[in-house]
């Protein structure tokens, strides 16, 4: 995990005018279409039941972005691994071919995930680990995503407690920065959109390094893996 972590963070600060690139023509879009279609969904609260739905609306959709959004920086990694050099317009095809059947997947990890973390929390959590790195053999392995399962099942068992280490330390990181943040701009301004902005710049920055954390965390089991 050390290893994957130096790497990530030599390609994420070595290459971060790539991976800025790649948050503001991909990943923003997606986050502003998520924060306009939450937004309309609570505009329709009005009881404790409603509120329930949203939120349960809310966990569905966040983790559907979250899957697609992942397809680019696991490209991004491995054009650099591979070939030594990041092609834009190959990661741009890549996504825009993977987009539909992540997002077909998407929605069945986030209906079991949110299911799971509505009524049990941990049920939802396993669900997810167990099969969060099916889009990263997808992409790197150049298969379905749903043949992506079993080897992603295979990682879970074998790194349940590593992976769910890395997922749970960048989410606190990003945390503890947002609520510091928060409290600064605040202290500034009430204004909601400031509030709103903020955190999108924060998700901008943090999501690439988690993406590519775990793709280079991946890669190293993958390599692993095969010679055992």
């Amino acid at each position: 995990m050390i290893n994957s972590f130096r790497n990530s963070w030599r390609i994420y600060t070595g290459k971060f005018e790539g991976v800025a690139l790649l948050s503001l023509t991909i990943l923003l879009p997606l986050l502003l279409i998520d924060w306009y279609l939450l937004n309309i969904v609570y505009a329709f609260v009005f009881n404790a039941f409603t509120s329930a739905l949203a939120d349960f609306y809310y966990v569905f959709l966040t983790f559907i972005f979250f899957v697609v959004s992942q397809i680019p920086f696991i490209q991004f990694v491995k054009l650099y691994e591979q070939e030594g050099e990041i092609r834009y317009k190959n990661i741009f095809y890549v996504f825009i071919t993977n987009a539909f059947s992540l997002f077909v997947y998407g929605i069945c990890l986030s209906l079991l995930t949110s299911i799971g973390v509505m009524l049990f929390i941990i049920p939802g959590l396993v669900v997810l680990l167990f099969l969060f790195a099916s889009p990263y053999e997808a992409i790197l392995e150049n298969r379905s995503v749903w043949k992506s399962t079993k080897t992603s099942i295979i990682f879970a068992k074998k790194k349940f407690f590593p992976l769910l280490f890395l997922i749970f330390f960048v989410s606190l990181v990003e945390l503890i920065i947002g609520w510091i943040s928060m409290y600064l701009i605040y202290s500034i301004t009430p204004s909601l959109l400031a509030q709103v902005l903020f955190q999108m710049l924060l998700n901008l920055l943090v999501f690439p390094f988690l993406a590519i954390w775990v793709t280079y965390f991946y890669m190293e089991w993958k390599e692993k893996y095969q010679l055992a």
